[in-house]
């Protein structure tokens, strides 16, 4: 089986950071941009980070020595490895085609090694083959109960799918050598989904306050969650404080920098989404939210970014891509205005997965196309879980379900 991508595809939010991504209301009339290209050179679109070109140079040196000895197995996992990590920290499709191509001796052997096995269920899941993912994944743990990549890995990939008593079980089986703070933020991000946000966000702030021991990689990584956790308990002050530390930890990736523009872009302060968004790149979810926050400041840039995101949508649509349904709904509805349009991506999208913001999203497009019955997956989903989200609130009041 080979998986195929275009440039207009966005990959999946990986592992936790999928959970970071906060969908911002539009309350503005409908704004048509035609798409176009800009017709001078000089016009900037968007800065690439130095970071990128090394990592891309070290990335080209593995494929290199691996294209000269395709059968060596530990420099194939080392390059796919390297391709995922770039993949995830800037939100670039590309890299997971890169990976699976890495792999592709191993890739549609029905029993591959095991950490053959664990790497294509992460590329899977870039590719929102949840299936496919779980497949791979419940075959390791089956054999392999102790793996704490697959299980941490199944955990979260049944989070994005909606299974939140599966994701919580995963969380209390991490195995015991694994650093305490990633198996508490496990716990904590299910316990979050499921109704119990204030005992989580209680128990991953003591842990973080001890500080001893932390890797700065997994203290951004906890920081981060507790940011989203203190949007969706209301606490945009404590959100904007703990987003505004994740970003000086390490060098940011790309989910956690769009994840603050978002909390920005709802605050009411686009400016500084822009100014934040800056030489961060050309990710479809950057753009996206340039996008967005430039539609509300009436910035001129606005057409220029339009015309990329329709390009890259109408790309993945011809190659049969479909994993940034989330980003294109968001598109469709914020800065376009096509309400019907919008919902039906967003419908399209919960079937697939189901976070937060995809709730956010079914439940705002059904409220702005006046169809408010085709919210009720997400309803009945909230219904079931237990969720509970301030940025839910708003729409959740419009649709008569809370006072």
């Amino acid at each position: 089986m080979i998986m195929r991508w275009r440039r207009g595809s966005r990959q999946h939010s990986v592992l936790a950071i999928s959970a970071l991504t906060v969908l911002a209301v539009c309350a503005s009339p409908a704004l048509a941009v035609e798409p176009s290209r800009p017709t001078d050179d000089t016009t900037i679109l968007a800065k690439v980070p130095p970071h990128r070109d090394q990592a891309a140079a070290r990335l080209r040196a593995e494929q290199t020595a691996l294209s000269s000895d395709r059968s060596n197995l530990t420099l194939a996992l080392s390059t796919a490895r390297s391709a995922i990590e770039d993949g995830r920290s800037n939100a670039d499709p590309r890299r997971y085609g890169q990976a699976q191509a890495a792999l592709a001796p191993w890739w549609d052997q029905a029993e591959p090694p095991e950490e053959v096995r664990v790497l294509r269920a992460v590329i899977s899941q870039a590719f929102h083959d949840f299936p496919a993912a779980l497949a791979d994944l419940d075959a390791i743990l089956a054999r392999s109960p102790d793996n704490a990549q697959a299980r941490l890995s199944r955990a979260f990939v049944r989070m994005v799918t909606g299974d939140i008593e599966g994701a919580a079980g995963d969380c209390g089986a991490l195995p015991e050598r694994l650093s305490p703070i990633i198996a508490i933020v496990c716990t904590a991000r299910a316990d979050a989904l499921s109704g119990k946000a204030d005992e989580a966000y209680e128990r991953l702030s003591r842990i973080l306050t001890l500080g001893a021991g932390q890797q700065a990689s997994m203290r951004q990584f906890a920081v981060a969650v507790l940011a989203d956790m203190s949007a969706a308990r209301g606490r945009q002050d404590d959100a904007n404080r703990f987003f505004t530390e994740a970003l000086r930890e390490e060098k940011p990736d790309v989910s956690l920098i769009a994840a603050y523009a978002d909390l920005l872009l709802d605050s009411g302060r686009p400016a500084e989404a822009l100014s934040l968004l800056d030489g961060k790149g050309d990710a479809d979810i950057l753009i996206l939210r340039r996008a967005i926050a430039g539609r509300k400041l009436g910035d001129p840039r606005l057409t220029q970014w339009s015309a990329v995101l329709n390009e890259r949508f109408a790309a993945a649509a011809a190659g049969g891509v479909r994993v940034h349904l989330r980003e294109e709904a968001r598109f469709r509805l914020e800065v376009e205005g096509n309400a019907a349009g919008a919902l039906s991506l967003a419908a399209a999208n919960w079937k697939v997965q189901k976070e937060p913001p995809d709730a956010r999203l079914l439940l705002e497009c059904a409220i702005a196309a006046h169809m408010p019955s085709s919210a009720r997956p997400a309803l009945d989903f909230i219904e079931r879980t237990g969720l509970r989200d301030a940025r839910l609130t708003p729409f959740l009041v419009q649709l008569g379900k809370i006072n």
